[in-house]
């Protein structure tokens, strides 16, 4: 991407004159106004292949589901049906999902969803005007838009994990702000590709040197080298909210495409932020959605329609992980612990023992024999390597997370939901602050959830606060359907699960 050079030279092994220059940047032919009008063109190219990739592959399995083999139809009527296709991108298009920089997951997720079943509506609304009804199946084009609704989100999430990397994808971006704000930036940024930010370098504004690395991306200089960095191929300004400077940040607004400022305000939601124009006037308007009514009875129904569907699906997995049990260690087959749910009740959670009977026991040997495990315990509220599993068995199981299953039930009876917080053990909660735990007793725990997403048992306690926090104050029924969606995927890589 961008490099950069001391404006002196250095008059020695890690030393340099001082200068209160900051850095000259230089960018790759990619930022060239020729060269980045083919790059805009090759984004936009790739995910209209990834999209109509996408749509095709679930045109042809919603065929083969209904049409070919119960119907007995031929392919060719709908054939004719593909140049219809190109009407979805317009859709994403006009939706602003080319490229979609600036767009988190979540919010590509709901919009690609909206846009392809207003999309299918419409083509089913053609054939009706057509009268062309007869021809086509209706359980046929059903078929294809369920098909479509997980299709075309997958496939645009390959296509970015791929194509993030390339130097023609992505806004060259700086940020401005203290140290440790670009740093939490940077950070941020590292897990959220969908963005399409590609920054290259920091405006320091608490006087660290020229040239010192924060997370990998150097720090160019202060606010006042931006007017050379626009002109120079970056587009984009992620500024943390400065008072003290924003007359400054007014004045090179001018200059950028886009200018984001950043607060890192917890207390608040940041999925669905609205922004009001209240006569001339900035407001921005937040807005609780777990506690409308609508939503609480939406979510509920999900829960009990797929955790019945997963039970059912489930139960010859559960008898055979009971079996594996049974011979590789005596005691009971399931294990059952008390537990706190929605405004602190407690109830009986379900899963497959995968520990000794004397799991306690030989937990509370271990940590007093070890000093450093007693200290892994601690940050993480779990063991890497837990001498209470049983051999192969429990660890096969817990890898896979097969032991959670029989926790479908609970979801079905009402104690949990398929997503939210993890329902943790009295001691665990223990480590947990105050206002976590308090704000964790509005939600029912869930099966799963965004800790266990996004760092599973790598995480510590503080990150485990810090995503269930976020889930609750930004819960939507579109990051209900990204956190399964990402189970999935997680489960079956194993990834951090012990």
């Amino acid at each position: 991407m961008f490099r950069y050079q001391p404006l002196v030279s250095p008059t020695g092994f890690g030393e340099s004159e001082p200068a209160p220059a900051a850095l000259v940047v230089r960018h790759d032919p990619f930022r060239q106004p020729l060269m980045r009008s083919i790059s805009v063109l090759a984004r936009y190219g790739v995910l209209l292949l990834s999209d109509l990739s996408a749509l095709l592959i679930s045109s042809i399995i919603g065929f083969l589901a209904w049409s070919g083999p119960v119907l007995h139809q031929p392919i060719a009527p709908y054939i004719s049906l593909v140049p219809l296709l190109c009407l979805f991108p317009l859709s994403y298009a006009f939706a602003d999902l080319y490229p979609g920089f600036g767009l988190g997951a979540v919010e590509i997720l709901r919009r690609q969803s909206y846009c392809t079943s207003i999309s299918f509506l419409g083509v089913a609304a053609a054939s009706f005007a057509l009268k062309a009804d007869a021809v086509y199946s209706r359980v046929t084009f059903f078929c294809t838009l369920t098909a479509a609704l997980v299709m075309v989100p997958v496939f645009r999430l390959l296509t970015l994990s791929i194509v993030k990397s390339f130097r023609w994808w992505g806004e060259p971006t700086v940020i401005f702000g203290t140290a440790s704000e670009a740093s939490l930036t940077i950070s941020s940024l590292k897990r959220a590709f969908s963005l399409g930010y590609d920054v290259v370098g920091v405006l320091c504004s608490d006087g660290f040197p020229v040239g010192q690395m924060i997370n990998g991306i150097p720090i160019l200089g202060d606010l006042e080298l931006l007017p050379v960095l626009s002109q120079q191929g970056v587009s984009t300004l992620l500024a943390w909210d400065d008072s003290s400077v924003m007359a400054k940040l007014v004045h090179m607004q001018a200059r950028l495409r886009h200018m984001v400022f950043i607060r890192d305000d917890r207390l608040f939601p940041v999925e669905r932020v609205k922004v009001r124009n209240l006569g001339g006037v900035l407001g921005i308007e937040f807005s609780n959605e777990l506690l409308r009514r609508p939503n609480q009875i939406i979510k509920r129904v999900l829960d009990v329609v797929l955790a019945s569907i997963g039970l059912l699906i489930g139960l010859p997995i559960i008898a055979l992980c009971a079996l594996l049990i049974k011979l590789a260690s005596s005691g009971p087959i399931f294990y059952r612990q008390e537990r706190a749910g929605l405004h602190g009740r407690t109830f009986r959670v379900w899963k497959l023992r995968t520990m000794y009977s004397d799991a306690e026991a030989r937990l509370a040997e271990l940590l007093n024999a070890d000093p450093e495990l007693q200290r892994q315990f601690q940050r993480n509220a779990k063991l890497s390597r837990d001498p209470r599993l049983i051999p192969i068995v429990g660890r096969l199981l817990r890898r896979l997370s097969l032991d959670e299953l029989p926790q479908l039930w609970n979801v079905i009876i009402g104690d949990m939901s398929l997503v939210g917080p993890r329902q943790f053990p009295d001691y665990h909660l223990a480590m947990l602050s105050t206002d976590c735990k308090k704000l964790r007793m509005a939600v029912r725990p869930g099966l799963t959830g965004m800790w266990q997403v996004m760092v599973r048992s790598n995480g510590k306690i503080e990150d485990q606060e810090r995503f269930d926090i976020y889930y609750i104050r930004n819960w939507s029924l579109w990051l209900d359907l990204y956190i399964l969606a990402r189970t999935g995927g997680a489960v079956l890589m194993a990834r951090g699960a012990y």
